[in-house]
């Protein structure tokens, strides 16, 4: 029996009784037929030109979602849609985005940046085009305002700002030992969820700010730029919502690192130092002599795409209805001949 679906980014229900001791007995011929030649060859498959890079919305979906259910059929995996199939519909949006970004610092005439070299910027709504003209920018730190106690807004205003933050969580040093991170304090060397992008840019839109900006470095970041690049200036997906995603942020950005240096530069200000005074609770948001204008035109495609629904029923009627849920993504970035 095959049982290499498990790597393949898929959704598998397996009730809790399996748990019990009959567990060994149903899965040891599965464990006996992961080897090594069986996982190439399905790497191999999913990673073909033939499969056009698995992205959501196109030939590649297809390929990629009825590859995986016949996976699942030929293991004995039962569809787990209650319509009797092994997919589950979610409607996206695909969108490609057009920006262009320009800095205003003093007074003196503005800097537009180079898009994707310098920045790369879109929007999670639903909408043809998104504008924001002269916008004050923040810097607020990390962006953080979680259950650690930690607030990087204290209560500065940045309805319809443009905020510029670091990339993760600040790294605090333990107190007893300078050279480690303090465990207690965003799990240490671990990111929590309030490092990542998605949760800087959801907290930017609760605090009603107009853009956010990430300040991308690559050593905290353990990726280049040219990840940052290859990712959002090519078609991004979200969810199509009844709302189109009205609340979120307007617009969402990076820069790099060179960039961010010159920005703060030409406003009095030393990006080392203000990293530095980041990593304490007594950061306070730094407004600076500087406007962002920012202008993204959007081409929206909407779709249904796919969720690939497998389920292994337990033995145990008391069970019945509480699942172990293994799950992972089968899409990729799809082909992108521009870069």
């Amino acid at each position: 029996m095959k049982t290499n679906f498990v790597f393949c980014g898929i959704l598998l229900a397996t009730n809790l009784s399996l748990l019990a001791g009959d567990m060994e007995e149903k899965l040891k011929p599965a464990l006996d037929a992961i080897t090594t030649d069986g996982m190439l060859a399905h790497v191999k498959a999913l990673s073909s030109d033939e499969f056009e890079g698995r992205g959501p919305g196109t030939k590649g979906e297809e390929l990629s979602i009825n590859y995986i259910s016949g996976q699942f059929k030929s293991i004995g995996l039962k569809p787990a849609n209650p319509d009797g199939s092994y997919f589950q519909e979610v409607p996206l949006a695909g969108i490609k985005s057009d920006p262009h970004l320009t800095f205003v610092v003093n007074g003196k005439p503005p800097t537009e940046l180079k898009f994707p070299d310098d920045f790369v910027a879109s929007s999670a709504r639903l909408q043809n085009e998104i504008k924001i003209d002269g916008s004050d920018i923040v810097f607020v730190g990390y962006g953080m305002a979680p259950e650690y106690g930690w607030d990087d807004y204290k209560n500065v205003d940045v309805r319809g700002k443009t905020i510029l933050m670091l990339i993760n969580d600040p790294p605090i040093p333990d107190p007893n030992d300078p050279s480690k991170l303090d465990e207690k304090m965003f799990k240490g060397k671990a990111m929590t969820y309030y490092g990542r992008w998605t949760y800087k840019y959801e907290i930017a839109a609760k605090k009603g700010a107009a853009a956010a900006v990430i300040i991308h470095e690559t050593v905290p970041a353990a990726y280049p730029y040219q990840v940052v690049k290859s990712s959002w200036a090519k078609e991004n997906f979200g969810l199509d919502t009844p709302d189109k995603n009205k609340e979120a942020v307007a617009a969402r950005s990076w820069i790099t690192l060179d960039v961010a240096k010159k920005l703060l530069a030409d406003c009095g200000q030393d990006f080392d130092a203000l990293k530095k005074s980041a990593i304490s609770k007594d950061f306070r948001p730094v407004a600076l002599n500087a406007k962002a204008s920012l202008d993204i035109k959007q081409t929206v495609r909407s779709f249904k795409s796919r969720n690939v629904i497998g389920k292994l029923a337990g033995s145990d009627p008391k069970l019945k209805n509480e699942y172990i849920i293994y799950t992972a993504h089968w899409d990729h970035l799809g082909r992108h001949p521009e870069l």
